[in-house]
């Protein structure tokens, strides 16, 4: 009798004991699982101030321009369409035409420079032989530069400058409009300007490459004696330039 009755309370506590542990087993299974639901959703924004790690990131932004106070070289190589005229003779030629600018940013926007430009060109007609022309910039100009936000910036500029020039032409014609050879002087420097427009890519901090359009051409004409008479001489460079800017 009382092995039977210590065998009866004996399975009783057991079942209660698995009973508990069985319920716990069930309660941490059904936490686990809300937790893994709730890891799915989308935190709830903070009623109030936005704190840390909740605000949106600002949106990206690309830091490109130079900005004032800051010294750079350009340097370019152009294809430059050239027309000149000595005296009755004239000639125009396509050459490359190397030139730079050592330019300091006085503001974010705009640049003042120094310039140089050379070119030289030679031309053959049938009647009047061989003509020749050379011009040689040196000249105080000034950039504006559009900044922006993208890597591109564009600019536009000018400047006025002192004009080392040179030519030629082994004939030249006469009060009656007939070919004679040509005794021609030294041609005189004289004042010119040119214009400028282009692009500035950015490649790192300090250095960009660019694309451009000059255009040169004298403040009047340069005085030139042909046979001993007083002739003109003009000449004009249209040209188109990539090259490299390097700030320092």
């Amino acid at each position: 009798m009382l092995k039977s009755f210590i065998q009866a309370v004996w399975r009783q506590t057991v079942k209660k004991e698995i009973g508990w542990m069985l319920a716990v087993v069930l309660v941490g299974m059904m936490q686990l699982a809300q937790g893994a639901e709730l890891g799915r959703e989308a935190l709830a924004p903070a009623s109030g101030p936005v704190g840390l790690g909740r605000g949106p990131l600002a949106p990206a932004q690309v830091e490109t321009g130079t900005p004032g106070g800051t010294w750079g070289l350009k340097l370019g190589l152009g294809w430059a369409h050239v027309k000149w005229n000595v005296g009755s003779a004239d000639g125009s030629e396509s050459v490359f035409a190397p030139q730079g600018s050592l330019f300091y940013k006085a503001t974010d926007n705009l640049d003042v420079n120094l310039s140089a430009m050379f070119l030289s060109a030679k031309d053959q007609d049938s009647v009047l032989g061989d003509t020749k022309a050379g011009m040689t910039r040196l000249a105080l100009g000034a950039r504006y530069w559009f900044q922006n936000s993208s890597r591109v910036t564009p600019y536009l500029g000018g400047g006025i400058g002192y004009y080392l020039l040179s030519g030629g032409a082994d004939k030249t014609r006469d009060a009656t409009g007939a070919a004679i050879p040509a005794n021609v002087g030294s041609m005189k420097d004289t004042p010119g300007a040119f214009l400028e427009g282009g692009l500035a890519f950015h490649i790192t901090d300090n250095f960009y490459l660019n694309a451009d359009l000059t255009y040169d051409f004298l403040l009047g004409s340069s005085d030139v004696k042909i046979n001993g008479n007083n002739e003109s001489f003009d000449v004009k460079s249209f040209s188109v330039n990539l090259g490299v800017m390097w700030t320092f």
